[in-house]
């Protein structure tokens, strides 16, 4: 239930709100041209470190197959951890000569968000400040300690997975076609399009047939060996794009957000 096309949407326009305000915190605007890289730059990394926690699923996966609950636990913990990602932000500074400040910052709000998202919906804890709970601190967050998720609804929600990610994708699109950016990479970007209608109505029908073990081995093993590669792909090589929808104006960028 990562529901990461949510979490890249989430990016993709907090991004576009938040990079004006981290362009100048990070002392770039002292020149248009300057302060406007600087809100690129941190679009793009408000995108990505809203993707990247759930990475951990490559370290995951196998856990998935064999003990999906348990994996659930472990999946929102280190990689979700405020202490994970402050490290990781502090480390991304101090090489700002490669990264940049503003992406750095960009990367590091972007995973907070993800995490502190997290919490208030996929109806699971998330271990927030992981590993200081070893230590006797109290780590883990769960507002829905009191709920537990019906099988079918679980099975939904991980068929959602597949949707997310279309929406995803379909602003991606509209954003590129929009700035005139990434044009060639947009027949594969349909084709990735497509593909995630298809796994939305596939796994829709198999959430009421499949118990819930079947359907995480089915789903998890996509999810894991074949969407996140592409959505990091995607990510990644859309990123004029993305910087293109954080820069235009309002009206430009909501007209990116509709489906062309």
């Amino acid at each position: 239930m990562a529901q990461l096309g949510i979490h890249g949407i989430v990016g993709l326009y907090g991004g576009k709100a938040a990079g004006s305000a981290a362009a100048s915190n990070a002392g770039a605007a002292a020149a248009a041209p300057e302060s406007l890289k600087a809100k690129k730059d941190f679009a793009f990394g408000f995108v990505l470190g809203n993707i990247l926690p759930d990475t951990d699923f490559f370290l995951l996966v196998i856990a998935f197959l064999f003990a999906p609950k348990a994996a659930v636990t472990l999946h929102r913990s280190f990689s979700h951890s405020l202490v994970t990602i402050t490290v990781l932000t502090v480390i991304l500074l101090l090489a700002r000569g490669k990264v940049g400040r503003p992406l750095a910052w960009g990367i590091g709000l972007g995973m907070v968000t993800h995490a502190v998202l997290d919490m208030f919906v996929w109806f699971s804890a998330v271990n927030f400040l992981w590993p200081l709970g070893y230590l006797g601190v109290p780590s883990t967050i769960n507002l829905w300690a009191n709920f537990e998720t019906p099988p079918v609804l679980s099975n939904l929600l991980g068929a959602a997975d597949y949707l997310a990610f279309a929406l995803y994708f379909l602003l991606l699109r509209s954003a590129a076609r929009s700035s005139g950016t990434a044009t060639n990479l947009l027949p594969r970007l349909n084709l990735f399009l497509n593909l995630n209608w298809a796994l939305a109505v596939v796994f829709t029908a198999l959430s009421f047939f499949l118990g819930g073990h079947l359907f995480n081995i089915a789903h998890y093993a996509i999810f894991t060996l074949v969407m996140l590669p592409i959505v990091l792909w995607t990510t990644v090589k859309f990123r004029p794009a993305i910087e293109a929808f954080a820069t235009a104006p309002a009206s430009t960028a909501k007209g990116a957000g509709t489906p062309a």
